[in-house]
């Protein structure tokens, strides 16, 4: 008697928050045969409905306002995994993180506040909750930090000992939404938090940058040093001495742009009083240039480059990994969802290390590498000798 199909296990995934990254997650999840139903909420009731009726797949729409945790509590019945697409730039998940795991319920986002992500890390409570519960927790699973924690690990994995890591990342100079522009003016005008020399430091806003040689077409791009989001890194690796952000822009312009703006004072989070209303300077700035610029101003690059770099020891003498990889056109917010789904994956069939909260390197980057693959994202290694002095 021949054996019928093997049944997937059916998973239900609760998406947090309908915007363009759960969108694309929502699709995502359902695309995924593990996850039999995908359930978007919202605290805009008639923006899940919509979501929930674009979707190819058994959906449901559910009006959720996520710091309500009695609302939380409620909608957890059923759910295999909570997926938080909010923000992506939130302080506002620790309760709502405590809520899902006392329930027994696997969680991911993609958060990318420094001091958020670091409160996580740092809590023995949630660790030890969700070890209690069961549960694994995947926090900071986005493209950056998410994708490139996982591209550090990958190329770490080649190395005998780690000193070294440096991320560069080019921003689409045309995403220009005040939320985005409000982020941004706070990434680059806040001091940049590096760990160098073993230890946390801070140097002034745009102070330092590197012109960063890419592929073709895009040549050298000047990148500041901003606020390091993946936190996790210098915990992850024994022995490293230096991990930082660098982050620049596909028009010069704009980094330029931005840098006399900041160096002026109008990325300043100090509140004014203008005809009786209190504004700050910082969300002033982020309503004129969401609203004066076009994609018209800066060309198209197309797809946009990212690079990891790991310098340390391998086979006995000083060695550099470099790996350069780029997203298909317009394909951000997929590329962030598509983090984000891997990993509720690793999380409903328990292929964690073990219950507990997680940083993103600290599992497997095969089936990462393989989903960005298999969407699209180009990879290009490099392997050279450091010369360091």
């Amino acid at each position: 008697m021949e054996a019928g199909p093997v049944k997937m296990p059916d998973f239900t995934a609760l998406i947090i928050g309908c915007g363009t990254i759960g969108s694309a997650t929502a699709r995502l999840a359902l695309e995924d045969a593990r996850f039999e139903h995908v359930v978007v909420a919202d605290k805009d009731r008639q923006r899940a409905e919509r979501l929930a009726g674009s979707l190819e797949g058994p959906a449901t729409a559910l009006e959720l306002n996520c710091q309500q945790d009695d609302q939380v509590l409620r909608s957890l019945t059923g759910i295999s995994v909570v997926l938080n697409t909010t923000g992506p730039f939130s302080r506002d998940t620790l309760s709502l993180m405590r809520t899902v795991i006392e329930a027994g319920v696997a969680y991911a986002d993609i958060n990318d506040d420094v001091e958020t992500l670091q409160s996580v890390f740092e809590s023995e409570y949630l660790d030890s909750l969700a070890k209690h519960r069961g549960v694994g927790v995947l926090p900071g699973l986005g493209a950056s930090p998410g994708q490139t924690n996982v591209l550090a690990r990958h190329l770490a994995s080649r190395m005998d000992a780690v000193e070294e890591v440096r991320f560069f990342l080019v921003n689409d100079a045309t995403y220009r939404s005040e939320a985005v522009w409000r982020h941004r003016l706070a990434l680059f005008g806040e001091p940049a938090l590096l760990y160098d020399g073993g230890r946390w430091t801070q140097t002034p806003a745009m102070s330092e940058f590197q012109d960063v040689g890419f592929p073709a077409p895009w040549g050298s791009i000047r990148c500041y040093a901003v606020g390091l989001e993946t936190v996790s890194i210098p915990q992850s690796f024994s022995g490293l001495r230096h991990a930082s952000l660098w982050r620049g822009f596909s028009d010069p312009a704009t980094t330029s742009m931005l840098k006399d703006l900041i160096d002026a004072g109008f990325a300043s989070q100090q509140p004014l009083e203008v005809d009786g209303v209190s504004l700050t300077p910082s969300a002033m700035t982020a309503a004129v240039l969401a609203g004066t610029q076009t994609e018209a101003d800066s060309p198209d690059l197309g797809r946009l480059p990212r690079q990891v770099r790991v310098k340390g020891i391998r086979n006995g003498g000083p060695a550099e990994l470099t790996m350069t990889y780029s997203f298909p056109p317009g394909d951000i917010g997929l590329a962030t969802a598509s983090c984000l789904v891997v990993g509720a994956g690793l999380l409903v069939n328990r292929e964690l290390p073990g219950p507990g909260v997680f940083p993103p390197e600290d599992m497997d980057p095969a089936p990462f590498m393989w989903d960005m693959e298999s969407r699209g994202v180009h990879f290009k290694l490099e392997d050279s000798a450091s010369t360091r002095t």
